[in-house]
């Protein structure tokens, strides 16, 4: 989609983040562990804070057992000897700036038409852990029937990135939940006209040009 050069820059850690996160997976294939660890060069010059607030965990026995129990106790499967990472607060922020961010990209690949600083924007994230248990919630399925892929001539995005949408053209209202990889969802909605159902909003929403502003929100897993 059509981006300036400071949001383009600035969701730079963003992206990074989610490529990482949407690699962890104790069975990842050989190509998908090469991948992380220069994923993992990448981020100690770009983001060390983050590499920090994840390993940090490991550094303590009681806290790592007690995070293989908590992984366990959701129906995932983990490994006496694997490693575990934390999410932080400063990982949370950068995963709801990809959450909005591929919302607002998704939208323009409906509509074709970026979504101007009238309309509204809100999304948020989850963990493949988060799903394990249960499973997608059904919900998803019934209010976003289709589903796409990215396609490009040759280059399709359907193994590694997917999603689930549905688009209302008279009242310009748009949502989704996108796949990517294995590891992480998004799930969004775009409104084109805040003031023609302000009103009715509730919880947390941004106009496209606050991307980049500090939002309390943005620090907590919705």
């Amino acid at each position: 989609m059509p981006a300036c050069h400071q949001c383009n820059n600035g969701t730079s850690k963003a992206d990074l983040t989610a490529a990482m996160i949407s690699r962890w997976n104790y069975n990842s294939p050989e190509q998908e562990r090469e991948d992380h660890s220069k994923l993992v060069r990448q981020v100690k010059i770009q983001a060390p804070e983050l590499l920090g607030e994840w390993t940090a965990i490991n550094a303590n026995p009681l806290e790592r057992k007690g995070a293989i129990d908590h992984l366990r106790s959701y129906g995932v499967t983990v490994p006496d000897d694997a490693g575990v990472a934390s999410i932080g607060k400063q990982t949370i922020k950068q995963l709801n700036v990809f959450a909005h961010k591929a919302t607002l990209c998704l939208y323009f690949e409906q509509t074709r038409t970026p979504l101007s600083n009238a309309g509204l924007v809100s999304a948020h994230w989850r963990s493949k852990e988060d799903f394990s248990r249960d499973g997608i919630p059904t919900l998803f399925t019934e209010i976003f029937p289709d589903v796409a892929a990215l396609v490009q001539g040759r280059w399709d995005t359907s193994e590694t990135f997917q999603y689930r949408y549905a688009v209302n053209t008279e009242n310009g209202l748009f949502g989704c939940l996108a796949r990517l990889r294995t590891g992480l969802y998004t799930a969004g909605f775009a409104v084109r006209d805040a003031a023609a159902i302000q009103e009715t909003l509730e919880g947390e929403w941004i106009r496209p040009n606050q991307l980049l502003d500090e939002h309390a929100h943005f620090y907590k897993k919705t």
